[in-house]
């Protein structure tokens, strides 16, 4: 893997408008920085084999057992990822599938493929996806899950929503947060 690393970062760093990018590689906000106020956190990403498009500006990442994607607390492991990156090499669009799982926090979801989008920071999942938060278990067709408002959206869902000590239910006021 060490020599992976190392010749990804040789091809990366002969080429003109790119930036070195090693197995074990990392993406942000570079780009969008001067965009918009509010720049992209950082991504890191770790995988077995990648292969990069030059022309494409996209990367094939696998993993033996798998790749992980981490921004900031929130990690998105898969068997295989497809990232689309900006001319700076930041990575602003992402697929993963197989085997997927997304967690942050007590917050789990697993799904056959997920999507992640930069711009919007947010992450969709499909394919027969799963909610498990604590002791909560719920069941739908997608999940959207915003990493920036840590707020997830369920679409046709279903399950048991466990409420723990002193968590208001959802709609009430005056219940202790």
């Amino acid at each position: 893997m060490i020599a992976l690393l190392a010749i990804a970062q040789l091809a990366l760093a002969g080429l003109p408008g790119t930036t070195a990018a090693p197995a074990t590689s990392r993406a942000g906000s570079r780009g969008q920085a001067a965009a918009s106020a509010k720049p992209t956190p950082p991504t890191h990403v770790d995988a077995n084999a990648i292969e990069y498009l030059y022309k494409e500006r996209r990367t094939i990442m696998k993993g033996k057992p798998l790749v992980t994607f981490t921004r900031e607390d929130a990690k998105l492991v898969c068997r295989k990822m497809v990232a689309d990156h900006d001319p700076a090499g930041d990575i602003h669009h992402a697929v993963c599938e197989g085997d997927v799982k997304l967690t942050r926090g007590e917050k789990v979801v697993t799904c056959d493929r997920a999507t992640y989008d930069a711009a919007t920071s947010k992450v969709v999942c499909r394919g027969d996806p799963i909610l498990h938060d604590g002791a909560s278990i719920m069941y739908c067709e997608e999940v959207v899950y915003d990493l920036d408002l840590d707020r997830v959206f369920l679409k046709q869902g279903k399950g048991t929503l466990i409420q723990k000590p002193g968590q208001s239910l959802p709609g009430k006021k005056g219940a202790a947060q």
